[in-house]
């Protein structure tokens, strides 16, 4: 094994004699000299042998502790290139985490509101219940009142026909039979009278206190079937939130839980995209596109549905997918059809070759480079050849949109300059991929270059010939691609 130095050699060499002779005059007589004194430096040489195996077996320590270095150090790059991949999918956990924290949070909320309001639901229908049964109750004593009644006038009655009967008799005995016989008729047709107005009045009596009675009585019926209603649907809405709370919701759910600013996404189109019939004359220009697409159209996050109502009007079929539910019921209000559900997992679900094509109007900047690429996909496989794949978004050439309006949407992921978007188009099987930038009516035209014959023309237009295309560039592009 070889020394680390010149003098590692040099006491190599003259181990044997104890001493290295250096070069120069005298060397053989210090050789000789050496050779004399050796019964004297005999231990002196051994030692020396000791210590120089003792250096190589550090040396191959050390070499063998170099190799191991080198290797824990190509681990540590390994193991430091693992970490740094999994950075994202860590930070992507945290971030499901704390949704499924807000959401877990929000659930247990809307649980002790429900219970809040099964307990007042509770309240309410015992308080109908006695309610209605007091009031039955109530209905019940006035009628026996009044049957006793009734029962205690019918003896007073009996009592006074007889009396009359009585009187009659004597004035008869009196007077003589035949004046008698008419009297006695008249009291009998007296007595009739008053059994039958007696009569009458008790059975009205009745029929007024039955009449009261059944009121009460179906008013109560009522009331107690309204408080089992709720009471089973109160039952049948806790039954199903007890069965899904303890399961834990899946990243697609997640996915799927309307954030804060989902609540002000229409508020925010309006005012910072335009107003529908605004957008809605934007997107008219894809029609001629798309009405010949042969087959039907998947608008990819419908939003509002302008492009939708565009191909309904032109005759084309097409239905959209939207993740926000309240405008996706908007849009099948106005009889579109619209579905809640996440882009890729419909593209997945769909024949291949079975659309004609598919758009995404103002989509693409709130996807990752991974979605996008996906996204486009599993466009090309379920396009059918002859078909078309169409992306508008924002155009970041134009430095007003790069650096200041494109983050107006908070949910916007980063600016794609349109090499590059259409770049992963045409990567993924799509040809003729064309970028359109689009210029819209309202967008202003730019700054005047200065006249041939005024001072500084040549220099000043050139200046104002680089303002107008970095500040007055259109402010959004579409890529267009074809499915060969």
């Amino acid at each position: 094994m070889p020394g680390l130095t010149p003098s590692w050699s040099v006491a190599e060499a003259h181990a044997d004699i104890g001493l290295p002779a250096a070069p120069g005059r005298f060397r053989f007589a210090r050789r000789l000299l050496g050779r004399i004194l050796w019964p004297v430096l005999r231990h002196q040489v051994q030692v020396n042998r000791a210590l120089l195996a003792e250096l190589d077996a550090v040396r191959a320590r050390l070499d063998s502790d170099e190799l191991r270095l080198a290797r824990v150090d190509g681990d540590l790059a390994h193991h430091s290139s693992v970490l740094v991949r999994h950075e994202e999918p860590l930070d992507r956990h945290e971030f499901l985490l704390t949704h499924l924290e807000r959401a877990t949070g929000d659930l247990i909320r809307q649980i002790d509101l429900v219970q809040d309001k099964v307990d007042l639901g509770q309240r309410q229908a015992l308080a109908r219940y006695h309610d209605g049964v007091g009031r039955l109750r109530a209905a019940l004593d006035e009628l026996e009142l009044r049957l006793d009644d009734l029962e205690s006038a019918l003896p007073g009655v009996r009592e006074a026909a007889v009396e009359a009967a009585s009187g009659i008799a004597s004035q008869a005995v009196s007077t003589g039979l035949a004046a008698v016989t008419d009297d006695v008729l008249a009291v009998r047709a007296g007595i009739d009278d008053a059994i039958a107005a007696a009569s009458e009045a008790a059975r009205s009596a009745a029929l007024e206190a039955l009449d009261g009675a059944a009121t009460h009585r179906d008013a109560w019926r009522a009331a107690l079937d309204d408080v089992w209603l709720r009471m089973g649907q109160l039952d049948l809405f806790l039954t199903q939130v007890r069965r899904s709370f303890p399961d834990v919701p899946a990243p697609a759910e997640l996915a799927g839980v309307p954030s804060g600013f989902a609540s002000l996404e229409a508020v925010f189109a309006e005012a910072f995209r335009g107003p529908e019939p605004v957008v809605r004359e934007r997107v008219r220009l894809y029609l001629d596109d798309l009405a010949d697409a042969g087959g039907p159209v998947l608008d990819v996050g419908s939003g509002r549905g302008e492009l939708l109502d565009v191909l309904a009007a032109g005759g084309v079929p097409a239905y959209g997918v939207e993740l926000n539910a309240e405008h996706a019921a908007s849009c099948r209000a106005r009889g579109l059809d619209v579905r809640v559900e996440d882009a890729r997992a419909h593209l997945l679900g769909v024949p291949a070759a079975s659309l004609g094509a598919v758009t995404a109007i103002q989509v693409v900047e709130h996807l990752g480079v991974d979605e996008l690429i996906e996204l486009v996909e599993l466009s090309a496989r379920a396009i059918r050849p002859g078909g078309l794949i169409l992306l508008e978004t924002q155009n970041p050439e134009n430095l007003v949109v790069g650096a200041s309006s494109f983050y107006l949407d908070p949910t916007h992921r980063r600016p794609l300059p349109p090499p590059l978007l259409a770049f992963l188009v045409g990567a993924r099987g799509f040809t003729d991929v064309e970028v359109r930038r689009l210029e819209r009516a309202e967008q202003a035209q730019g700054l005047e270059r200065p006249k041939p014959d005024e001072p500084w023309a040549e220099t000043v237009g050139a200046v104002v010939d680089a303002v107008n295309v970095h500040l007055f560039a259109p402010a959004d592009y579409v890529v267009v691609g074809h499915r060969p």
